[in-house]
């Protein structure tokens, strides 16, 4: 891939319009009407220009801890207390500070594999004999 290349694939990342793309980087404006599909199908400038775009979506995503650092602004400084109530919810769930509750019995019949066995017979199979 040339820097031409490079530049359009920079260009067209940002703004998703090939011909001005193309222009930008440095094709002439007939080049650029004419040409800029190919420059779209050329399979380096079509990597280069995934890649751009998923780096460029990976920056936008907020890590955990920034978005703990949003909610917890908010329920500091929210001016609803219902936004603030909500905030302080959403970050317990984020943290584990809720604990489900299960409810209802839970009913399983477990089988004693050593039941019968005499204590002598325990201290053999403990000892590994």
């Amino acid at each position: 891939m040339n820097e031409r290349q490079k530049k359009f694939a920079e260009f067209y990342a940002q703004s998703g319009n090939a011909t001005w793309s193309a222009v930008q980087a440095g094709y002439s404006e007939k080049f650029a009407g004419q040409n800029a599909g190919k420059l779209l199908k050329n399979t380096n400038v079509a990597e280069y220009i995934r890649e751009l775009t998923e780096k460029a979506q990976d920056e936008r995503i907020l890590t955990a801890k920034e978005r703990q650092v949003m909610l917890s602004d908010i329920a500091r400084d929210g001016h609803l207390t219902q936004d603030r109530l909500r905030a302080v919810d959403i970050l317990n769930k984020m943290t584990g500070e809720y604990v489900t509750k299960i409810e209802g019995s839970i009913s399983a019949d477990v089988s004693d594999p050593f039941k019968g066995l005499t204590t002598e017979e325990l201290r053999k199979l403990a000892d590994g004999e």
